[in-house]
Parts: C-alpha cells; structure tokens; sequence
C-alpha cells in the first residue's frame, strides 16, 4: 500500500507549489501582506508569552516573596504587554483583510479566466460539455481552489513562529523545548496520513459537486418538458440520486475532517500538559524560573489554536487541488489559433462561394462530404433535406462557428475562417430556431451593444415584431423573463431576427428561424427581406415548401452531400426532393 501512495505525494506538494505560485503571480501585493501580517502576529504570540514570563517574575514572584514591587518596572512590563497586544491584534487584522482579498480576487480572476476561454473555445467544445458542468466550473470549482491562497500565508507565519518558539525553548530551557518540539514531527505524521486517506473523497465531492450542478440546470431548465410529461417524480429521484452521492462523499470526508481536527486538537493539549509536569520538576530543581515555565505553557496554549487552524487548512488541500485541477482542465484547452494574416471583406453586397466542404466529428463520423454551391450577392438560397442531412452542420459551418474538416467557404472572395473575428460579426448576423432571449427588456435583447436605435423600427417591422411590441403597455421596455419565458416561441424567434436586421448584415443566415411563426406571417418576412434588403445575401435552412419556393435557388442535401441546386420548381423534377416537400406540406396541413 505504501509503495502504491507513495508517488501521490510528490505531486501534491507540486501542485500546492503551482497554484500558490499562480496566486502570488497574480496578486503579489494581497499575498505579501497576508505574509507579513501573519509574522507579526506570530511574533507577537512569542513576545508575549515571554514578556508574560518576565511580568511573572518581576512583579507577581516578588509580590508573593517579600511584598515588594518595583512600581516602575511593574509599569513598564504592564506597558509593554499592552503594547505587544495592540501590534498583534492590528496584525491580525491586516492579516484577515489581506487573505479576504487574496481569496475574492483569486476566484474572481479564475472565474473570469474560466469564461474568457469559454468564450474563446469552438461550437464543438460546448457541443460536448453539459451547461451545468460547464457552470460548475465558473462557480464551485474557483471558490475551492482559491480557499488555499488565501490561507497558507497564515500557515507560513505560524511555521515561522514555531521556528522562532523553537530557538527561543532552545536557548532557554532545551528539555522543556524537545519535549515541546515532540509534537511537531506528530502533527506532521498525522498530516502526512490523512492526506492520503481524504485526496479521492476530496476529488470525489468536486466532481460530485458538478454533477448535482449539472442536473439541477437540466431540471430547471427543461421545466416545461418535465411538468408536460409528468417527469416531476423522475426528476426529483434523478436529483435526489446525484444529491446522495454527494452527500455521501461530503460525509466521508467531513468524518476523516473530523478525526484530523480531534488528533490535533489532542496532540498540543498533551504537550501542554507534559510540559507542565516535567516544568514543575525542572522549577523544583531550580533549573528554570516560574515565569519561564509560565511562558513555555502560555506559548504552547496559545499554539494550539495556529496548530489547528494549519491542520483544517492543510486538510482542505486536497479538495482545493482538485477544484483547481477541474479549472486547469477548461484553461488547458486550447482555443482556435487567432488569423494572423486576416483577408479584407470587400465593401458592398457580398457573394458566398461554398467548394468540396466536409466535415466530420472526432470519433470519426462524417456529417458533410464535398459540399460545393455559390451564392450570388443579394441571393437568397435555402437549404433543405431530410432529418440527419447536415443542414445543421452546414449552416453553423457558414455561419463561421464548425470549422470543417475540409474544403473552403469563401465570402465576398475572402476565407471566411482567416476574416477576423470583429469583421466577421459585422458583416454576418445568424438567427437560430431557438434563439437565446436575455433576462432583460425587449429594447435591450434587440439592441445588445447596438450603438444606436435609428434602426430599431425598421428591425422591428421586418421582423414582423411591430404590433408584439405595440401589444403591451410598457412596449420596448417590458421584461420578457429569463430565456424570454413570458414570449411565445414565434415571439422569441422574431425578437431574435429584429435583433440580426438591426445590424444590417450583409449576409444573413436563418436556421429555421421562423418556424413557430404562422406561415402567412412567415411568408410576409420573407417576402419582405427579399424586397427591402435587396443586397443583403441569405442563407435559409428552411422545411416551408412556401419558402423553398421564394428562394432564388435551393441546396438540397441528401445524407451530407448535395443531391441538387437549382430553383425549387426544377428540384421537384427529384423523386427524393418531391417526395420530401409533398410530407413537408401535408405535415403543414394536418397542423
């Protein structure tokens, strides 16, 4: 067993060495001064333990002796103890105040860090990783990596107290000093095993932690689903599952806490109380004074607190190395490389050239295949085919947001993958089938960074989202909840196409956008776009049979290739095209 732990410890001594090194390195000020107020306050401890020796031997022994007291060695002494109480407790304070800030501002930097490489990390990243896991990672995760940081200065300054207490005992008495320093090796030893036995329930209730996180997001945010269907029991039972495991593994390592805290709360009480004893017979042999023996047993009481406190502290190591270890994971990501050479968009109207797109997953499994088409400046071109085709895929690929595996898009001539990235936005607006509403106001999910709303009531009215706005009495200012859950789905599908119009873009790309608007309205929009945004270019990933109509071509897919471009009313001439309009219209009318 010994042989198997052994290498474990190594790398958590290099890992504390890591992420304290990345604390300091990140908030070198907070860390000096939690340091040195750490010092002093242990300092402080050791000076007044011995300037209580002195006061005992000054003043009480030669009270009780032959009642006389030197007044003014008397006051001094009093003075003195006064004054190292002061410094010490204003240590503890700056102390206190500078671990609070090396902890808030080390997980606010984390959790910042976190997001930032969120931001930076492809579609294919968050296509993988579960929103819920993704937030415990910005949340629990930098809340226990930085519990270490904020508290090992602490740890530092009593280690340094307990060296000076060492020399000190040594100078003045070294018996009652061995028998003090007994304990150190002890609480080491102790330390050393219970490292090892809390490192996977540590591990355990982080990644525990992420997976109640994990459910609890997917419960709250599939309310709808769950209530429909009656999954409210199953929900709560899936929950209760995951809260149980966590439960259990926050028990087993509050247990092993526990008999830490006991084993260190023991070991310096019975040090204490041996040095008493063998302090009494080195006293009765006039080895040492009272007030020398009153010093080691008020040092070694004072200790007890430091030496608990270090303990919990370093019991939390493992859990804080793995909520840090779980950050690393997200930051050791690597994002796309930034275009180093970034290519112009032309000015004006922009065409779209697609030539041999391909792309495929990383188990393998190929989605697109040599998908080649060209779209005219100021085209519209829609995207059809069945389920499972790659209509999906190709629109984020167009989109800019699923690098392919080969093959080029090129817009107005450019890559569109080697434009730069604020280019891009300017010039693209995509709208999705489920669009994202923001817990704010109507003005403000069409508006977002938007400089300035001249363009609002264009936006507004080709979105057919006039009369939604003029439908309630707060209008542009009214809340539409969290996801938008006070609006209908057609409501939030054309919120969201206000908010791409606004922009005006040059090339505007609908993924079913309008689907849960009613095909009269739908045809409308449509219409509309074509007629008032002669140059913007279009891209539709549509099923209406109405809207394959109104587009200047259709690209049909068939299994991730192309089974034929061309006006709608030729790709009926496609036995496999026909057959899937003719559904799509039937499944319009049974609706």
């Amino acid at each position: 067993m010994a042989q198997q732990e052994s290498p474990a410890r190594p790398g958590l001594i290099r890992r504390t060495r890591a992420l304290l090194l990345a604390a300091f390195r990140a908030h070198p000020g907070p860390m000096i001064a939690a340091l040195a107020g750490s010092v002093l306050y242990g300092a402080g401890m050791v000076a007044w333990s011995v300037a209580l020796g002195e006061l005992v031997n000054t003043v009480v022994i030669p009270r009780f002796g032959d009642g006389h007291v030197i007044t003014g060695a008397a006051l001094a002494m009093v003075l003195a103890v006064l004054a190292i109480g002061v410094v010490q407790g204003g240590a503890g304070l700056v102390q206190r105040w500078a671990s609070t800030a090396v902890r808030a501002r080390f997980d606010a930097g984390l959790r910042e860090a976190v997001v930032e490489r969120y931001d930076a990390l492809p579609m294919a990243y968050h296509q993988a990783h579960p929103t819920g896991e993704k937030l415990a990672r910005v949340t629990t995760d930098p809340e226990a990596a930085a519990m270490l940081p904020a508290r090992m200065p602490y740890v530092f300054g009593m280690l340094l107290l307990f060296v000076v207490t060492a020399g000190w005992s040594l100078v003045v008495d070294p018996v009652l000093a061995l028998i003090g320093g007994a304990m150190i090796p002890a609480l080491l030893l102790v330390n050393s095993f219970y490292q090892k036995q809390v490192q996977a329930p540590a591990e355990q209730v982080q990644e525990r932690l992420g997976r109640v996180t994990a459910v609890a997001h997917e419960s709250f945010d599939g309310a709808f689903l769950v209530k429909t269907l009656g999954l409210e029991h199953a929900e709560r039972d899936r929950f209760a599952a995951e809260s149980g495991r966590l439960r259990d593994a926050k028990i087993t390592l509050a247990v092993r806490e526990t008999m830490l805290d006991s084993l260190v709360d023991l070991i310096p009480m019975a040090t204490s109380l041996i040095i008493v004893v063998a302090g009494a017979l080195r006293v009765n042999s006039g080895a040492i004074t009272v007030g020398t023996l009153v010093s080691f047993v008020n040092l070694f009481a004072l200790l007890v607190v430091p030496l608990r406190t270090i303990g919990n502290i370093l019991g939390h190591v493992p859990r804080t190395l793995a909520g840090y270890a779980r950050v690393e994971t997200v930051l050791a990501e690597s994002p796309p490389p930034p275009v180093t050479d970034p290519q112009p968009l032309p000015d004006g109207p922009l065409d779209l050239s697609v030539r041999d797109l391909t792309f495929a997953y990383p188990d393998g499994r190929p989605v697109l295949s040599e998908v080649s088409f060209d779209v005219p400046a100021g085209a519209t071109v829609a995207i059809t085919g069945s389920t499972g085709s790659g209509k999906t895929t190709l629109f984020l690929a167009l989109a800019g947001l699923l690098p392919p595996s080969g093959g080029s898009v090129r817009l107005g001539g450019a890559d569109l993958y080697r434009i730069a990235a604020a280019d891009r936005a300017a010039a693209c607006a995509a709208v999705f089938q489920e669009p994202f509403i923001f817990a704010g106001t109507m003005a403000e999910n069409v508006l977002l960074d938007s400089p300035g709303s001249e363009r609002l009531t264009d936006a507004l009215r080709l979105a057919a989202a006039t009369a939604l706005v003029d439908g309630r009495p707060e209008g542009l200012d009214t809340r539409v909840g969290e996801r938008g859950v006070k609006l209908s789905g057609g409501e939030r599908q054309r919120l969201a196409l206000a908010r791409a119009l606004v922009r005006r873009p040059r090339l505007l790309l609908l993924d079913d956008a309008t689907s849960a608007v009613d095909a009269t309205t739908r045809q409308e929009i449509m219409a509309g776009l074509a007629a008032e945004l002669p140059s913007t270019t279009t891209i539709v990933v549509t099923s209406s049979p109405a809207t394959l109509a109104l587009a200047d071509t259709v690209v049909y897919l068939d299994r991730g290739r192309v089974a034929g471009v061309g006006p709608h009313a030729d790709l009926l001439r496609i036995d496999a095209y026909d057959r899937l309009t003719r559904a799509y219209e039937r499944e319009r009318v049974v609706a």
